[in-house]
């Protein structure tokens, strides 16, 4: 049983859950501030979406996964692995906010919380098996 909890809370997830909140945090800030002050719900969750990718790119390869990139050929290869599985979670993000508003009828804010829920999970198991590569272990990609 230690085991297993060694396996699932260690230095990797609890910093992960830390951006995690804060990158969230500021997912769901900057949508509801920039809806409170008029910006259609649609616009205001793809600016949001960007900004937070970008955030969380910075934040998962500095401090959680701790990615080094030999050359900037890597690092390019490694920014495209981002950008393709936190592309695909954020059409996730965003079709799953207007099916939660437009087709289930639920307030924006909490269809944004329930799929910003949704959206870390799949993000830490992508980010750690396809993006950010150690170089110590042997993928596949």
């Amino acid at each position: 049983m230690e085991k297993l909890i060694k396996k699932f809370i260690n230095r990797e997830t609890i910093l992960y859950g830390i951006f995690g909140v804060a990158t969230s945090v500021l997912n769901v800030v900057m949508f509801h501030g920039l809806v409170l002050v008029g910006m259609e719900y649609k616009l205001a969750n793809l600016l949001t979406l960007i900004t937070v990718k970008l955030a969380a790119y910075i934040c998962n390869k500095n401090f959680v996964f701790k990615s080094k990139c030999a050359n900037f050929i890597e690092l390019l290869k490694e920014f495209a692995r981002f950008v393709f599985w936190r592309g695909a979670t954020m059409i996730l993000d965003y079709v799953g906010l207007i099916l939660l508003v437009e087709i289930v009828h639920m307030p924006k804010l909490y269809g944004k919380i329930i799929v910003t829920v949704a959206v870390i999970v799949i993000n830490y198991f992508t980010g750690k098996k396809h993006v950010f590569k150690n170089k110590n272990q042997d993928y596949k990609s």
